[in-house]
């Protein structure tokens, strides 16, 4: 049989091969074949952004549209959308998988670069960091968050040396204590001075801590900033009861704002209107105060010291440190505090009107503090008239007029012994806090977890903590807050959480039904969480 005469759609003439007739050329095929897995991946991803948006507890069914869509298509904005949602829901491995198949497939894509190195530096191993960034500068030798890493990573090793060998040179039977702090510009330095410093200085603090302790104070800070501790009077006096370590970071490195407007101001991201260098600019201040206390961890799991991390706007209460240096030498291997963020301008007042001592030195007690917390913890830490939280870090009630009951999810540990580590401390930007204690080797029954007012960090805030805050007045849903938590989870987040933390007094009727009601909200916050966990281990598991 002949070959068929094809016809134009015009109905003229036959076609000449591959003009439109017979078999599409292997080009055409491949065209046809991307145009449908673009059309179904667009349908994947808008439904799954419509399931996370709508139905944020699902989480799940909108990785696994997200997943299918990068799958198909591998575009590298849906890499980034990908890796965020494993974030959301604890998946943090997976999440480092997906950035990394991106990163080598598209290594000058800037928001892969961006997730890649955000993701690696709270979550990644040491030697997949400095891979990664050597990876970046070898591509584009001008990034400037690659720069400021690597600059840092040489440093790193080098501060824990010369900490560590400070540490051994004043070695006179005593413990050693290391405390760490970075501490750049203004108007943090005159802070730390008039109130970190100006607390530790208190009777039962530093020059107590010093009969029984060999005090080191490792400040990291910059040259313009030392200048003007080591003018200070009050900060000179520190010198009398602990040998001070000043650390240098360079003006580049806290003058990172400048670099990142300038490598990234124009780079804009699709998930908020600020630019690409706001949030690099975010993570460089991470990093450098993260860096502070890891270089102090590592010392002292070397030097077998104690490590207390603080920062520039926490002021301790009278005898706190010698507390911590009793607990760290007995039964424990951290001491942990909830840390309770207040108003700047309104306790600085207080302080400075009801504590300061004439020669300057801030004298807190636990009963001033006790009277502090109760008085001015703001609104947004209690939960509504039906026991709803507001912030999903914390929920507190008042008992009775002269008391609160907290808890808070977002323990500190203020005292580490790091010798009890078994693993290696590295560069990272994720703070020395309730993640790194469920991350790390401690044991729960080595933890000392404060529960009253014996040891108070008071975290003195200048502005409204972003991340903590919700809109407007209304509360959260239980399943709000333990969606959040789950993203945080570990193997102790949940009994920190249980943990109730008092302060004031109340009679014991007033305790008990406040603490019955506080356990029956945050029971069943910890629940939901542990069941959005659960099913996720189910996943994974070859258990049928």
């Amino acid at each position: 049989m002949g070959k068929q005469v094809k016809r134009s759609p015009a109905g003229g003439g036959r076609q000449m091969p591959g003009a439109g007739g017979g078999k599409p050329r292997r080009g055409g095929q491949e065209r046809l074949g991307r145009a449908a897995a673009d059309f179904v991946a667009k349908r994947l991803h808008q439904e799954a952004n419509r399931i996370w948006s709508e139905r944020p507890q699902d989480i799940d069914d909108a990785i696994e549209k997200a997943e299918q869509a990068w799958a198909l298509t591998r575009d590298p904005n849906i890499a980034v959308q990908l890796a965020t949602m494993y974030d959301k829901a604890n998946r943090n491995d997976e999440a480092l998988v997906v950035l990394r198949n991106a990163f080598r497939r598209d290594p000058r894509h800037a928001l892969v670069r961006h997730h890649a190195a955000i993701t690696l530096l709270r979550h990644g191993m040491a030697a997949d960091i400095r891979d990664f960034f050597e990876s970046v500068a070898a591509v584009d030798p001008g990034d400037a968050f690659a720069r400021f890493t690597l600059s840092l990573l040489e440093r790193y090793q080098r501060w824990v040396d010369a900490l560590a060998a400070s540490v051994e040179a004043a070695r006179d039977g005593r413990q050693p204590f290391i405390i760490a702090c970075p501490v750049w510009g203004q108007p943090f330095a005159d802070h730390f001075v008039r109130y970190l410093c100006a607390g530790l200085l208190s009777r039962n603090n530093l020059p107590s801590l010093a009969k029984h302790c060999t005090v080191h104070l490792a400040i990291f800070t910059s040259a313009e900033t030392e200048a003007y501790l080591r003018a200070d009077a009050l900060f000179a006096r520190l010198g009398e009861h602990a040998h001070v370590h000043f650390m240098r970071y360079e003006e580049s490195d806290v003058k990172y704002g400048q670099a990142m407007e300038a490598c990234y101001g124009r780079t804009k991201v699709f998930y908020s209107n600020r630019s690409l260098a706001f949030y690099y600019a975010r993570h460089c201040k991470f990093l450098l105060m993260s860096c502070a206390h890891y270089v102090a961890l590592a010392a002292g799991r070397r030097t077998d010291s104690f490590v207390s991390c603080q920062i520039a706007d926490t002021i301790l209460n009278d005898g706190a440190l010698s507390l911590i240096a009793d607990v760290l030498s007995g039964p424990a291997d951290a001491v942990l505090i909830n840390s309770l963020p207040l108003d700047g301008p309104v306790i600085r007042e207080a302080f400075d009107r009801y504590s300061r001592r004439p020669d300057g030195v801030l004298e807190i007690s636990s009963a001033e503090c006790t009277r502090i917390v109760v008085e001015h913890l703001p609104a947004y830490n209690f939960a509504d008239e039906h026991g709803r939280p507001r912030i999903p870090l914390r929920v507190s009630w008042r008992v009775g007029a002269q008391a609160v009951l907290v808890h808070g999810n977002h323990y500190h540990p203020m005292g580490l012994r790091p010798r009890a580590f078994d693993h290696p401390l590295h560069l990272s930007t994720d703070p020395v806090d309730s993640r790194f204690v469920d991350r790390s080797s401690l044991r729960l029954e080595r933890i000392h977890l404060v529960q009253d007012a014996s040891i108070v960090g008071l975290s003195i805030e200048d502005g409204p903590l972003e991340e903590q805050l919700v809109v407007g007045d209304s509360a959260l849903s239980i399943e709000d807050v333990a969606l959040w938590l789950w993203g945080y989870w570990g193997r102790l987040r949940g009994t920190l959480f249980r943990a109730p933390l008092r302060f004031g007094t109340a009679t014991a009727g007033e305790w008990q039904m406040a603490e019955a009601n506080a356990s029956a909200i945050v029971g069943a916050i910890v629940a939901r969480s542990a069941a959005f966990e659960d099913a996720r281990e189910k996943t994974w598991s070859w258990r049928l």
